[in-house]
């Protein structure tokens, strides 16, 4: 039995629950910047990204007239920085739509980021330049391999994509936690099935860290395989490598792991299986560009690569009948052909590849320039533009490039 509430009570209740009055508003949350807020991933952003994506759409306007929207599949951060940035240097220009697909694992509703990330996609989807439909898909995103799942319904039916960008704080290579779930080979390997029905060209870019911690054991000997086959079999291959890497022709037979860094192996290896993978599909690939950094600070090798391949549709394998009734005219030499033919490009991408650190260090207007957009694009955010440039000299410390008056030979 309840007890029974008097009026007299009614108003101390009342009070009790809403207060005597207006209250001031909470004070702003101070959101902290983080590793990948530094400049160097302005400098990819604008450099490789959009300038690819710049290229593709003029190109496929000039072939079709008009290009309505773009399609872009993402690894977005909770501050999904890399879709704002598109749509206001690509779409916003270009007088088109961005419709984005994005996978992250903060979506989930049991993730203590969703709140976080709930407010930057609500803020983000309204702005004018991006599709309404476009949304962040809750979970992980190499569940796209399990042609039974959610995320892989989604990205097939919302694709195919012009621009497909994998960006990791990890490795696409790394250790998996287990056998029995799909990786990042797998996810790959279904979205470049997807993109196979494509009519337009199409942009991949990877972002992945490349050092033995975050590199399998057993995916680093085959990509070293593949790298290796390659020289063997392509001539044009091995001229090109060994004109990259000045090795006289007539030597020695080339190990091509012991010739190379343990970065520029896996550049190779990833590459490799990226084109192979795309020629079994119907694809062909374009190779861009190599753009390494390195985690942390002072000396060592770049550790985190970010690439730029760009695709077309080429004539489609027909897959064999295994019941051996259908006769089937494929031209398998022609497959290794295409992977030679392909690949020749590779090892001077991967030898003339863009050290961003060094660039920004050496060049200070570039550093400048990427501080201010930095800025801005995080200040849309949430985050505090004015303390971004102290937080950046505090992180950059003495590896802050000279300014250009004190350094004449810049």
């Amino acid at each position: 039995m309840t007890e029974e509430v008097t009026g007299s009570d009614e108003p101390e209740d009342l009070e009790a629950l809403i207060g005597t009055g207006p209250l001031d508003f909470p004070e702003k949350v101070v959101r902290e910047f983080r590793p990948w807020h530094r400049p160097r991933k302005q400098y990819v952003r604008r450099v490789q990204w959009c300038h690819e994506i710049w290229s593709l759409t003029t190109d496929l306007m000039r072939t079709r007239g008009e290009l309505h929207e773009l399609r872009y599949l993402t690894l977005p951060g909770n501050d999904l920085l890399d879709i704002r940035h598109i749509a206001e240097t690509i779409c916003s220009p270009r007088q088109m739509k961005l419709r984005y697909l994005g996978f992250n694992s903060a979506a989930i509703p049991t993730s203590a980021d969703q709140a976080e990330l709930n407010g930057t996609e609500f803020s983000t989807i309204r702005t004018t330049w991006i599709e309404s439909e476009s949304q962040v898909f809750p979970g992980d995103f190499r569940r796209v391999a399990d042609s039974r799942s959610l995320p892989h319904q989604q990205m097939w039916k919302r694709g195919p994509y012009h621009a497909i960008n994998i960006d990791l704080c990890g490795g696409f290579a790394g250790r998996e936690k287990t056998e029995s779930a799909p990786n990042y080979f797998g996810a790959l390997r279904a979205i470049l099935h997807n993109q196979a029905r494509s009519d337009d060209d199409f942009l991949l870019f990877i972002t992945t860290r490349m050092d033995d911690n975050n590199v399998d054991n057993g995916a680093k000997e085959i990509l070293l395989q593949l790298a290796q086959e390659i020289y063997d079999t392509c001539k044009g291959y091995a001229s090109a490598f060994s004109e990259a890497w000045g090795i006289q022709e007539g030597d020695a037979p080339v190990h091509v792991p012991m010739v190379v860094g343990t970065g520029e192996a896996f550049m190779l290896g990833l590459t490799q299986w990226i084109i192979s993978t795309g020629v079994s599909l119907g694809l062909k690939a374009s190779v861009r560009s190599f753009m390494t950094y390195r985690t942390g600070y002072g000396l060592g090798d770049d550790d985190i690569v970010s690439l730029a391949i760009r695709f077309k549709r080429d004539h489609p394998v027909i897959p064999p009948d295994p019941h051996g009734l259908a006769r089937i005219f494929n031209d398998s030499a022609n497959e290794a052909n295409k992977k030679c033919e392909q690949s020749i490009i590779v090892p001077r991408r991967v030898r003339e590849r863009t050290h961003v650190d060094k660039i920004l260090q050496e060049q200070a207007e570039e550093f400048e320039k990427c501080i201010v957009e930095s800025a801005a694009l995080l200040g849309s955010a949430g985050y505090d533009p004015d303390s971004y440039r102290g937080w950046v000299m505090q992180e950059e410390g003495f590896n802050k490039p000279v300014a250009a008056e004190n350094n004449p030979g810049q």
